[in-house]
């Protein structure tokens, strides 16, 4: 790094508190603190509140910098400070004036979203908050609770939740006869996939309803051929690595209709269930990534598991003749 080189400003963790001797430097040779990053699509302000760089933050609007600038996807400053739970950055920037409930993302403002974190008492007394309504916040503890029902969960193979579709008519699309893939015991299912000559899924119902296809041998749950034709006759599948990887796969009716990222900032058109699900939160709620990309795959299709009941129910074992993902061009 070049210190007054504006491509120095473009790193994504320039603006830390580590690098504020640097920071002064560049400021005091002309940098514009309120500059826009075109490479970032935000300003240094907003840099640092998701860093929690206090110190940044605080030479920057001594600088001039604007407290409440907005950046390319309509958030402020503050609203990073609270997407990623930095407490005194929040502090900070709202006794310098920052707006706690001017609108940011899908008409939310950074104030409403810490109303449903440990950060509530930071907002809760402020001038202008609004009353949550009970039902709402009933409806945030629920799923919450289930975010953290699944606490335990550490299975790293690939899974995937079926709503709004039978068992039967599962192993059916997949090109089977339920009739010929008769449920099998966990001791017997291992023996079978490594006699099986096909690509096979372990398909199971759980307590509550839904349907769970789990990854056997040489196929994935998410591929989209099976998302394809498991959703094609209707019916919803949501499926992950939800102990490796933030992402969720979501069909519907024949069609990939998104993959979301645990982490990715949430948009004007970012579905309700990835707001409950604490999708965008990068620090500001204690749930962790799988345990969110579980509770939206529950959300989306009903269907709720624990990991004992994924190694100790019966499933079917189901052959499954679909072309790969590569192959499908």
């Amino acid at each position: 790094m070049t210190v007054g080189d504006n491509e120095w400003a473009e790193d994504a963790g320039a603006w830390h508190d580590s690098n504020l001797t640097e920071i002064r430097e560049l400021l005091e040779g002309g940098f514009d603190p309120g500059r826009q990053l075109p490479w970032l699509r935000s300003t240094p302000l907003h840099q640092a509140a998701q860093e929690g760089a206090v110190g940044v933050i605080e030479l920057l609007l001594a600088s001039g910098a604007a407290v409440d600038p907005v950046d390319a996807d309509g958030a402020t400053p503050l609203w990073e400070a609270v997407r990623h739970g930095h407490d005194e950055v929040v502090k900070l920037l709202l006794a310098a004036g920052a707006d706690p409930w001017r609108p940011c993302i899908a008409g939310r403002s950074p104030g409403v979203q810490a109303l449903f974190t440990d950060m509530a008492g930071l907002f809760a007394d402020l001038p202008g908050a609004p009353r949550i309504s009970p039902r709402l916040r009933e409806l945030q503890d629920t799923v919450d609770a289930m975010m953290f029902s699944y606490e335990t969960y550490n299975e790293e193979l690939c899974v995937a939740f079926v709503g709004g579709v039978s068992e039967e008519d599962v192993v059916r699309r997949l090109g089977s006869v339920p009739e010929l893939c008769p449920p099998l015991e966990a001791s017997e299912l291992r023996r079978a996939e490594q006699d099986s000559r096909m690509e096979v899924l372990r398909v199971g119902s759980p307590p509550g309803g839904g349907v769970v296809l789990f990854q056997a041998d040489g196929i994935l749950p998410v591929q989209d051929g099976v998302g394809r034709t498991v959703t094609s006759g209707g019916g919803v599948l949501a499926g992950a690595f939800p102990f490796a990887s933030p992402s969720v796969d979501i069909w519907r009716d024949g069609v990939a209709v998104a993959r979301p990222s645990v982490y990715e900032q949430l948009t004007d058109t970012s579905m309700m269930e990835l707001w409950m699900c604490r999708f965008g939160d990068c620090g500001a709620h204690p749930s962790t990534a799988t345990e969110r990309a579980l509770s939206l795959m529950t959300l989306l299709t009903s269907t709720y598991i624990t990991e004992e009941w994924l190694w100790s129910a019966p499933m079917r074992l189901v052959p499954v003749t679909l072309r790969r993902a590569d192959e499908d061009g």
